[in-house]
């Protein structure tokens, strides 16, 4: 199976919702964030069994070079995933 790599800013409800409707397909997720999850958010993820979340200040390099490092890794933005890539879908 595959792993997902997903980076961005900060993760919310929404990206944890989205998360949760894909997570079968993947083997593992991997998330990599600037900002630290607050309230809910971090509520959710802590229900969440197979995310592993990361904090760091160079979230894109950090995503690029796991997903290198890994070999059936799939790399993507959080603001184009799921429900928020929807949200600010412009149509």
């Amino acid at each position: 199976m595959k792993t997902l790599i997903l980076y961005g800013f900060g993760i919310g409800v929404v990206d944890i919702r989205s998360i949760k409707k894909i997570k079968d397909k993947y083997e593992k997720i991997v998330v990599f964030i600037s900002k630290e999850p607050q309230g809910k958010a971090k509520e959710m993820l802590e229900e969440l069994n197979d995310v592993e979340i990361n904090t760091t200040l160079n979230f894109y390099k950090e995503a690029k070079r796991k997903a290198k490092e890994i070999e059936n890794a799939e790399l993507q933005d959080l603001g184009d995933f799921g429900d928020r890539a929807m949200m600010r879908d412009p149509c």
